[in-house]
């Protein structure tokens, strides 16, 4: 029988493997480690930290999307990443006032893998997006309906492009997903290694998304939210 504060045939106490899993989603696991031991003078080694993160944060719940606008545009990039040393593709939709909706890693850089990136962003989103500004990848022509029978695909860069919908003016740019792109680079510099498979780099993509939501909670003061959403996430 598992003693109180413990889980059973586990060695370190719960308050540790939960401490370890936070830790984890800011810092490699090596830090997370080597944190473990100077605070509770437990000895555990990156990749138990790993296998933690795999086995108690893999059905991750954020919270649900809302957006209160009447038009909705979003932003759809795609960038490449690595994973056990072949080169895959991670794909984000963002809406236009900075919030991360959805992220997958695929192998591939094609029409099913941009299908799946907006059905389940659609799913999130509860409502039709009016306008997708993505970048010239085929991909996006087929797939942007998944988004909303009249959603507007438009193509647009750095530079930004003017677009009339619905009788108003928009100056459409696409360096939302620049800057996502961004501190998704940062985040790979930390965490590219333990992409092991699909499965895994997903896991740390979903980790990347719950960092961006924490990071919007304490920015917004939302503490007590952010605490129940980290309980909640990592079930034991």
């Amino acid at each position: 029988m598992a003693k109180t504060g413990y889980l059973e045939r586990y060695r370190n106490p719960i308050i540790v493997i939960r401490f370890a899993i936070i830790l984890h989603i800011y810092l490699p696991s090596r830090i997370v480690s080597i944190l473990l031991f100077l605070l509770f003078r437990a000895s555990v080694s990156y990749k138990t930290v790993c296998e933690w993160t795999k086995k108690f944060a893999n059905n991750l719940t954020l919270p649900e999307y809302s957006c209160l606008s009447d038009i909705l545009i979003c932003h759809a990039d795609e960038k490449y990443v690595k994973v056990k040393g072949e080169w895959n593709y991670w794909w984000s939709l963002k809406d236009c006032f900075g919030n991360l909706i959805h992220t997958i890693i695929t192998p591939l850089r094609d029409f099913d893998s941009a299908k799946k990136l907006l059905k389940e962003a659609r799913l999130k989103i509860g409502r039709e997006v009016d306008i997708l500004v993505r970048d010239g990848l085929y991909a996006y022509d087929k797939s942007t309906k998944f988004l909303g029978r009249k959603c507007k695909s438009v193509v647009a860069g750095i530079n930004g492009k003017g677009f009339i919908y619905k009788k108003k003016f928009y100056w459409i740019t696409n360096n939302p997903s620049e800057s996502l792109n961004s501190e998704i680079d940062s985040y790979l510099e930390k965490f590219r290694y333990n992409f092991e498979n699909i499965e895994s780099a997903n896991r740390f993509a979903n980790l990347f998304m719950l960092r961006k939501h924490l990071k919007k909670m304490f920015y917004e003061k939302k503490l007590l939210e952010a605490s129940s959403m980290l309980e909640q996430a990592f079930t034991f």
